[in-house]
């Protein structure tokens, strides 16, 4: 019976709107320091699709960074339950939803579907958010996808990461960031990387690399400027 509510639409929209009223307050009872978003709103000024990428862990600080002047973005997200409170938070939150995984191995879990949407919102110059060590993991580790859409789209790879002073971090298999309200926060925008439309494969996985390292080193910024020790990435090899 339990669990039967836990899974309905009702139960999950109401959760959704929970964790939309919750980002919302926490972004703005926080005093947020922002570095480099002249790196974000240059492409954004010039009317470009653009393919933002920050770890899963962070999501629920996504809306901060976004300032009302850009263009309404577009969430990756999955198919699973938990990506169903996300999607309805999303719905409130006013951001549009692709459901799906980057993932060549899910298919079936909507991956071809969400590749044709992510290239439309680009073609239609609008951004898409992507947590590449989602859903699963693992964490701070970056599957190939969203490097071959953007050599597909030619849409640049936008790396941002979050950081609270307050914070609950939760044993999830994403080491999850719960921010609290009442404090100071950090974001940095990363480097904007271009995928050449001719990349070959020990290309791709260069740059997989080298967008990995620069997040890491990003987050690590940014939690040590909070008072937090850097939360690393799980060793080469072990899953989640």
């Amino acid at each position: 019976m339990l669990k039967s509510i836990a899974q309905s639409p009702f139960f999950l929209k109401v959760l959704g709107a929970i964790v939309a009223a919750y980002m919302t307050f926490v972004k703005y009872t926080t005093r947020w320091s922002i570095e480099h978003s002249e790196r974000v709103e240059s492409i954004i000024k010039d009317g470009k699709g653009v393919i933002a990428l920050t770890w899963h862990s962070r999501f629920l600080m996504l809306t901060s960074a976004w300032k009302k002047s850009y263009q309404v973005p577009h969430v990756l997200i999955s198919r699973s339950r938990d990506g169903n409170v996300v999607a309805y938070a999303s719905h409130f939150l006013g951001i549009k939803t692709i459901r799906g995984s980057t993932r060549k191995a899910r298919k079936d879990k909507g991956g071809a579907k969400a590749g044709q949407d992510i290239v439309e919102a680009i073609e239609n110059n609008g951004c898409v958010v992507i947590t590449p060590d989602g859903p699963r993991g693992p964490y701070q580790r970056i599957v190939e996808g969203p490097i071959r859409l953007a050599r597909l789209t030619g849409a640049p790879l936008m790396p941002c990461a979050f950081a609270v002073k307050n914070r609950k971090q939760l044993g999830t298999w994403d080491k999850l960031v719960v921010p609290l309200p009442f404090g100071r926060g950090k974001i940095i925008w990363g480097t904007p990387v271009y995928i050449p439309t001719h990349a070959k494969e020990k290309d791709i996985e260069r740059y997989r690399s080298e967008i990995e390292n620069e997040m890491n080193d990003l987050l690590a910024k940014a939690d040590s400027a909070m008072g937090h020790a850097p939360t690393q990435p799980i060793p080469l090899g072990e899953t989640a």
